[in-house]
Parts: C-alpha cells; sequence; structure tokens
C-alpha cells in the first residue's frame, strides 16, 4: 500500500483509540495526537477484472472451462418440449453442465430457438407440434437447411407460451439465467427470416407482441434482450443484442436503429423501430461475433475498430461466438473482455470520528468507467476487521448499482460502532454479493487486496 496513503488512514483512525479513553471517563494521557478527519483518493486501476455478469460467454455445453463468468445456453423447442407438456430438465441440465457451472458461480445467456439453419435437413420445434400444425415449410437455402414454422398459427402461439411459461418457472427458480435473448421468432431466433424463398416470413407487429407478452409475463429474475429496437421491445425496456458485433456496416445499421428509429420491412410485414436513447444505462446489451469475418482479424488488425465498435454500443457480454483457445492470449482479446459492463471502484474514502455517538463515519464515493451499470441491486456490504483479521462488525452500504451509470458519481455514508478492540489495528472491506452464491463477488478497479471476494480498501496496524 502505498505509504503516503498509509500513513493519512492511520492519523485518520489513529486517534480513535485516544478518544475511546476519554469518553470512557479514563485519567490517562492521550496516546495519539492526530487530526479528527481526513481523505483518502484512489485512482482507477487499468487491470483485467473478470466479473460477474460480464464478459465473454462461451457456450455452456462445451466441457472445457473458459474461465469465464458467464456461459451460454441456446435450447431448441424439440429439446425443451420432446412430448406435449413433457419438459426435459434433466436433458437441459446434462447437455449445457448446469450444475456444474452453477457451483463455479457462474451466471447464462438463455435463448429459446424454433428456427437453427444446419447441414442437414431437420426440424427444431417437435414433431408432435408439426403433426398439429405443420404450415411452416421446409427449406434448402444459403443459411443451410431446416424447418421454418408459420408464427401466425393461433395452436402455434399457444403452445409456444406454454413452453415458455415452463422454461422461465424452471429459470425462475434463482439467478442462475441472467439474461434470455428473446429468440423464438426467425432463422437462430434472430427475428428475421430469409425472404424470396417461399417461407413463411416473419408476423405482423399485432403477433410479434403475443409472442413478447409471453416473455415478460414468465420470467422475472433475468434481464431479457431483442434484437433490434423493436417498439414493441422499447416499450418494454428490454436490452439489445447484435449477432453482427466486430462487423463495422452491420453495427453501424444497428446503432441508427437505437439512434433514429426506423423499420424492419419484409414483404408485407412493417415492424417499427423506435428511437432508444442512452438506453444502456438501464437495459443491457450483448450479442456475439459476427461470422462474416475472422476471429483473428477482429482481433488484431481490425483491433481498433472492433473495439470501437464495442465501446460505442455499451456491450456488456458478446458470446457464444467469441475468442476461444490461443485467441483469448491475444492482446485484442483482453482488451474487448475489458472493455465489456461495469468497471466500480472507489475513488475516495472519508472516515470521520464521531465523539458524542462514539462511531466512525465512512463516506464513500462509488464511480464506474466501464461501459454499463451493473443491471442488478445485488448486496452490498461494508466488512470491519480487528488487528487479527477477525470480523467484527459488518452492515449494508446503502447504494443502488443500477444507478452508478458511466460516468455517474454515488456517495455513500455508513456509521461503524468504534469497538476497542480496533485500537490495535482493524481493517475495511466492502463486498457485493452475488444471490447465486450469497458471496462477495465482484472485484473493483482498483489496486486494493481482494480478498474472498472483498475489496479491502484500507488495512492499519497500530506498531506501538
Amino acid at each position: 500500500m502505498d505509504r503516503k496513503r498509509d500513513h493519512a488512514m492511520g492519523t485518520v483512525f489513529g486517534v480513535l483509540g485516544g478518544a475511546v479513553m476519554v469518553m470512557a471517563g479514563l485519567l490517562t494521557v492521550l496516546p495519539y495526537r492526530y487530526h479528527l478527519s481526513g481523505e483518502v483518493n484512489f485512482a482507477e486501476s487499468e487491470k483485467y477484472i473478470k466479473n460477474p455478469l460480464i464478459g465473454y460467454a462461451a457456450a455452456a455445453k462445451e466441457e472445457e472451462d473458459s474461465g469465464d463468468t458467464l456461459v451460454y445456453i441456446g435450447i431448441t423447442w424439440a429439446e425443451w418440449e420432446p412430448r406435449e407438456g413433457y419438459y426435459d430438465i434433466a436433458g437441459l441440465e446434462k447437455k449445457h453442465q448446469v450444475n456444474r457451472w452453477k457451483e463455479d458461480g457462474k451466471h447464462a445467456v438463455l435463448r429459446f430457438i424454433c428456427d437453427y439453419p444446419r447441414k442437414e435437413s431437420h426440424m427444431d420445434i417437435p414433431q408432435w407440434l408439426y403433426e398439429r400444425t405443420g404450415d411452416g415449410a421446409f427449406y434448402d437455402i444459403s443459411y443451410g437447411r431446416g424447418y421454418c414454422p408459420n408464427y401466425r398459427n393461433g395452436e402455434f402461439i399457444e403452445k409456444h407460451g406454454a413452453a415458455v411459461r415452463a422454461l422461465a418457472e424452471y429459470c425462475n427458480r434463482d439467478d442462475f439465467v441472467s439474461y434470455v435473448e428473446l429468440g423464438s421468432l426467425g432463422h437462430w431466433g434472430e427475428w428475421h427470416v430469409k425472404t424470396g424463398e417461399g417461407l413463411p416470413g416473419m408476423p405482423e407487429e399485432d403477433v410479434c407482441r403475443q409472442y413478447v407478452d409471453q416473455y415478460t409475463r414468465s420470467f422475472y429474475n433475468a434481464k431479457m434482450l431483442t434484437r433490434r429496437s423493436y417498439e414493441f421491445a422499447v416499450d418494454e425496456g428490454m436490452g439489445i443484442y447484435n449477432d453482427m458485433t466486430g462487423s463495422n456496416e452491420d453495427t453501424d445499421e444497428w446503432l441508427t436503429w437505437t439512434e433514429g428509429g426506423g423499420a424492419y420491412e419484409t414483404g408485407s410485414v412493417r415492424l417499427p423501430y423506435k428511437e432508444y436513447p442512452e438506453f444502456w444505462n438501464h437495459a443491457p446489451v450483448g450479442g456475439e461475433f459476427t461470422s462474416s469475418i475472422p476471429m483473428e482479424t477482429m482481433l488484431t488488425e481490425k483491433k481498433e475498430e472492433t473495439l470501437h465498435l464495442i465501446r460505442r454500443s455499451h456491450m456488456s457480454f458478446i458470446g457464444p461466438k467469441c475468442p476461444s483457445g490461443e485467441q483469448r492470449e491475444l492482446e485484442g482479446s483482453k482488451e474487448v473482455e475489458k472493455a465489456l459492463g461495469y468497471r466500480i471502484f472507489i475513488s475516495s474514502m472519508k472516515p470521520k470520528y464521531r465523539y458524542l455517538k462514539n462511531q466512525i463515519e465512512i463516506s464513500l464515493d462509488w464511480e464506474n468507467t466501464g461501459a454499463a451499470p451493473l443491471y442488478w441491486d445485488w448486496p452490498v456490504m461494508m466488512y470491519v476487521y480487528d488487528r487479527d483479521g477477525k470480523l467484527q462488525y459488518w452492515e449494508a452500504v446503502g447504494i443502488r448499482l443500477s444507478d452508478l451509470t458511466p460516468g455517474n458519481r454515488i456517495t455513500t455514508v455508513n456509521r461503524i460502532p468504534f469497538n476497542d478492540l480496533f485500537r490495535q489495528g482493524y481493517s475495511v472491506g466492502i463486498g457485493i454479493i452475488d444471490p447465486l452464491t450469497e458471496k462477495p463477488a465482484v472485484e473493483f478497479a482498483m489496486d486494493v487486496e481482494y480478498r474472498d471476494g472483498i475489496n479491502m480498501l484500507y488495512v492499519y496496524e497500530n506498531e506501538r
């Protein structure tokens, strides 16, 4: 720790031991003669941090652990409901290693898919549903092969609602699934259908709203995202995901929709976009890297362009198409990861001793220099330890993390009862509790000790 900062903190807190002796009525010479207040300033660190809910989200089914805090689960309707009314929870958990990732404290991005183009002919909706509807179309196009359902079919919509409700009931049990990308419609669940191929196409706006309502009425814990800034998505305060991340032309077009509105027009269907200024302050941005540009190219010669697009988009996560294997060691990969999501730190700490109440009043200035806030108001705790490292006191810090948007500053004040044990030494730490693990889990972007999920702002030992 910086010697000046350590001395300043010793000066601030050193008086407390003597003050306690006075308050106790002891006729003793004060052992310390220091100022009663002070301020310690901290600078943001440039270190790379892997924190919950942000970063890369590799496919959950991959056996090798990517080391990220997020995983991606893409599940087709055929997998989820192989028989009508039977939802294959065991199959989902096994294929996507749900229990393994929960134990590791990871969170998930989920997408429910009805049409995923592949090399072979197949369907991604259940066979029983096809037999009940069957008014879609099999295709063999440049995207691949598959089956495009008729999304306007009333029975299809009804059964879809039941499937989504069941999936949400499973996910709502805990905080593992944190992001839900609204899939369901279009190829890859991306809300577009290749036109001119004799396929049913995207449904009208009122039908799309029915699908949106099925999600919003079912999922409680997760933040939801749609592919574009559709009016019905903006009205619900949803986030947006960009599956063409890294492509200058496609990302620029994607951004113009949020900045100026417009519409997605296909055939006779017009789905309006809505202007959505600075929505990342309250709703997340995700997506995956484009397949149209080699990953190494985006992370090396096009690195600055890639970073510019990601920062301009205010993204929190990228996956499942993201750097893997040796690509993770590229400097560009690390810089992209660093540019994702929040970077929380405390810029200053102002402690003050309150004689009459025998309290330490600790004022903290919180800042976020990242691309986005932490969208969940996870509990924030202050911990005070004695010289031996034993926890003596803790209490909640009154801050809504979702309000700590980029460039914003929030000041909190805690009043800690002064314990006589602290005369010989004490330390102060801050932890942000992940509800999934019920443990501190967020590392601050500052050069302080990070101990078991707790950021140690100050450690003082009396050297008498």
